[in-house]
Parts: structure tokens; C-alpha cells; sequence
């Protein structure tokens, strides 16, 4: 593990306002799929059986008969599993007795474990989640629509109504997120049919919210951390990022909060072993080896739950 030396934190002068890091300010998964708090690691999802509640079976009733009845099932075969993901970093006594400010080694290290914790749920997201064969139907582009980076051919409003109709036509319920990554907004935002509806009422280039209500979605969530996976060790010159959300799209029903009986597309269960709370700190002290050890941990996972109730487009943009 790289640990910072002492000639990292004691220099001679040291502005004490003003320090440089990096973090992903935007991660958005955790707003994508509800948090559903539970008591225990791994439990059943019920699911109810879906066309039950879509079949028309009243009937007229004469007089002295008895009304025609039935009833709906229940599928309790799927569970969720919090698996625990775990980060630490750790502080040497002869690191922090060096330290000058504007150095606090107990902030940054909590900030820093922390920040490991959230990405693990960010880049699971986009694994699991952002690809075909998961949800319910997926489109592909230049095969099923024009990309939205072709300003000249492509339609991304008739695109979207029309896959808005798809998900719909399978849940009864209308899609109310939209997920873009940060190339298909980059895209999106500057779109000849979309700047054509707002350039009579609108000053300047489309926000995020004027996107989502042109689209007709209550959010619209961009996607736009990114990542690099060159080992520890590479020199810093070297190492290369890319960007996790890619340029992929999903559109999906989702409640505000968890309901009962509602197809949301997915859940993130998350144990609440401790605080109850997302993810947690521990601070321990390993004496013989005079460290104090700063551990961020978080129990979860991200599950569909509906996979009818979402619509993935893969390469929206080229």
C-alpha cells in the first residue's frame, strides 16, 4: 500500500490555505435506483407475478350467483446479498507528528476511504447495470436509431417519445429518469432539435433541467465520473482515465421511495449493520505497529427488481 512519507507533509513554507486533491464531485448512482434499508444481510425480494394485475376478469353477476374470483401469485425465489466492500488507509505516528498544516490526516484519510466506498457503488452501477441483456429491451445505436452525434440525421426527441412508449407499453407505467452519460449529454444539450424548441424562449444553451422537462422526465442524471485502472505504482505522467459512464443511455421507472407492489426498475439494499447508515468509518489503532487505521465500509446491493421498467440504449453517441 503507498503511504505518504514524511517529506511529503514537512516542508519549509506551506500555504496553509489552499491544498490540491482530486475526487469525483458528481457520482450518481445512489440517486439512480431507491435505498432500501434492511435488518438483515440477505432476505427475499418478493416479486408479484405481473399479469395478474393486467387481466381484465370482472364479469356481470346475476342475481343469487356468485361473483367470479381468482387471484394473483407471488415470486419469493430472488434474494439480494449485501456484500461488504471494505477500504483503509493508514497513518504512521512518525507521519502525523511530521505534518504541517494545512495538512489534517484524520479529514483527508476519512475523505479519502470514503470516496473509495462510493465509487465502488459507482463503477458496479455502470457494470452491471449499463450494458444489453439486463434490462427488458435494448437498442442499439446505429443499428435501431441514428446517433445523437449525427446532428444531420438524427431525431433523439421522436427517438426517445417512441422507446418512452416501449417501456410503457410493457409496465403500465411511464419512465421517469433518464441517465446519460457525459458524452451523450455533451451531445444532447446542443442538438439542433432540441435548441430549435427553446430558442424563442430560452437565452443561452440547455441546462440539465430544461433537457429533462423537453424530454419529459422528472430527473435527468448525468453521469460524468471517471476513473483510471493503471495499477499503484505507475507514474503519475503516465497514468490514463477514462470515463465510467461511457456513452451509454438508460431510461427507467423508478418510485420516489421504495413501495410495495410498484415495478421499480431496481433497488440498492443496503445492510445497515452500523448507524444505519449508507456506509460507515472505523477508526482503529494497531499499537505494535504505531499506525492508526481510518476504514470506510458499506454494505449494498444493487438489484433489478423490474427489468421490464427500463430501456438501455448502448452507444448513443460515436
Amino acid at each position: 500500500m503507498t503511504q505518504l512519507t514524511n517529506r511529503d507533509l514537512h516542508v519549509d513554507q506551506l500555504l496553509t490555505n489552499m491544498s490540491i486533491a482530486y475526487t469525483n464531485p458528481d457520482y450518481i448512482a445512489d440517486q439512480i435506483f431507491p435505498i432500501v434499508p434492511v435488518n438483515k444481510q440477505s432476505d427475499i425480494v418478493p416479486k408479484y407475478d405481473q399479469s395478474h394485475w393486467f387481466r381484465s376478469l370482472a364479469e356481470k353477476r346475476a342475481p343469487g350467483t356468485k361473483s367470479k374470483g381468482s387471484g394473483f401469485t407471488v415470486d419469493t425465489s430472488d434474494k439480494y446479498f449485501c456484500d461488504r466492500y471494505s477500504f483503509r488507509d493508514e497513518i504512521p505516528d512518525e507521519t502525523r507528528d511530521n505534518a504541517d498544516a494545512p495538512f489534517n490526516l484524520d479529514v483527508d484519510s476519512t475523505e479519502f476511504v470514503t470516496d473509495k466506498t462510493i465509487m465502488a457503488r459507482e463503477v458496479n452501477f455502470v457494470s452491471d447495470f449499463m450494458k444489453t441483456g439486463v434490462w427488458g429491451t435494448d437498442k442499439v445505436g446505429a443499428t435501431d436509431f441514428t446517433k445523437f452525434s449525427d446532428y444531420g440525421g438524427s431525431s433523439p426527441l421522436e427517438v426517445i417519445t417512441d422507446y418512452r412508449d416501449t417501456v410503457q407499453g410493457k409496465v403500465g407505467r411511464d419512465v421517469n429518469t433518464f441517465v446519460a452519460s457525459r458524452l451523450v449529454h455533451s451531445k444532447l444539450k446542443w442538438h439542433p432539435d432540441l435548441i430549435d424548441m427553446i430558442k424563442y424562449t430560452q437565452r443561452g444553451q440547455l441546462t440539465a433541467e430544461l433537457i429533462a422537462q423537453l424530454l419529459e422526465f422528472e430527473r435527468y442524471l448525468i453521469g460524468q465520473a471517471i476513473q483510471t485502472t493503471d495499477p499503484e505504482g505507475t507514474a503519475e505522467a503516465s497514468v490514463s482515465y477514462s470515463r465510467i459512464w461511457g456513452k451509454d443511455a438508460l431510461m427507467l421507472y423508478v418510485p420516489a421511495r421504495p413501495s410495495l407492489k410498484t415495478p421499480a426498475a431496481g433497488y440498492t439494499f443496503v445492510w445497515q449493520r452500523v448507524a444505519n447508515a449508507l456506509q460507515y468509518i472505523k477508526r482503529m489503532r494497531d499499537e505494535e505497529r504505531e499506525v492508526d487505521i481510518i476504514e470506510s465500509n458499506s454494505y449494498f446491493d444493487q438489484k433489478v427488481t423490474a427489468k421490464n421498467s427500463a430501456l438501455f440504449m448502448d452507444e448513443v453517441v460515436a
